[in-house]
């Protein structure tokens, strides 16, 4: 898990678990920019910031659910949350639960039916919404408008709906915002710079600086093996070779 030390069932600290998983997403940042072609859909960021997230220490051990017997994991996929009108409209990409807060058979609470989705679960929640524009123009003001305003409005939905019930401080949401290229609007940098960042949600941006406009640029300086060693990721001796005697 994310808290070293962290007894099973003890609440999420947001002071600890959000800075660790910032650096998660800054070394997929960094193994992008190395590795151009690591992301090439929305999907591809979403299984690598999950598959990383389930690798982190406890995360990747399952624990207690209220069922007790019942066990589950903390990281899990686009699970469904109720909006203003009581629909599971709100799907974040990524959320991490506290299990022992979790039931999948009875209700929260030993209510003896279950919501339409399942499964219930309160305590803290940790979640991520997830954004790649892969463009070559970047981030334009239309993207930003389009696609990327529309997201951050869905998640200040659910905020509003967790206010709305008296319950303060329980979720907080990183939007995650990667970039092929790394141009931006205006309206994106000021963005950033205004709102990057509240009491309950941070944006974190990242991006693989492919030049498009001047395609030499991203191989002018092919990332060394040792460095791509040092980040985990293991080249072939023979692919090495090629790539070495590509750029010789």
């Amino acid at each position: 898990m994310l808290i070293e030390n962290n007894e099973v069932g003890e609440e999420l600290d947001f002071h600890k678990v959000v800075p660790d998983a910032v650096r998660v997403i800054n070394k997929i940042e960094q193994e992008y920019q190395l590795i151009k072609g690591l992301i090439l859909t929305e999907s591809d960021l979403k299984c690598h910031l999950y598959y990383r997230l389930m690798q982190k220490m406890r995360y990747k051990s399952p624990y207690p659910t209220q069922e007790n017997m019942i066990y589950a994991n903390s990281v899990h996929s686009e699970l469904p949350w109720y909006d203003d009108q009581n629909k599971l409209t709100i799907k974040p990409d990524i959320t991490i639960l506290e299990p022992g807060a979790l039931s999948i058979v009875r209700g929260v609470g030993g209510r003896l039916k279950l919501p339409s989705k399942q499964f219930e679960f309160s305590g803290k929640a940790l979640i991520f919404e997830l954004k790649f524009i892969r463009g070559k123009k970047g981030i334009t003001k239309r993207v930003f408008d389009e696609r990327i305003l529309p997201d951050l409005m869905k998640i200040q939905r659910l905020f509003q709906r967790i206010d709305s019930q008296g319950v303060f401080g329980h979720v907080f949401c990183i939007f995650v915002i990667f970039n092929k290229t790394n141009k931006v609007c205006d309206e994106f940098s000021e963005f950033i710079k205004e709102y990057g960042e509240g009491d309950d949600y941070k944006v974190v941006y990242g991006t693989g600086n492919v030049d498009m406009d001047n395609i030499e640029n991203n191989f002018s300086e092919f990332p060394d093996i040792r460095t791509l060693n040092k980040l985990g990721i293991n080249i072939p001796f023979s692919s090495a070779s090629r790539v070495q005697n590509r750029f010789l």
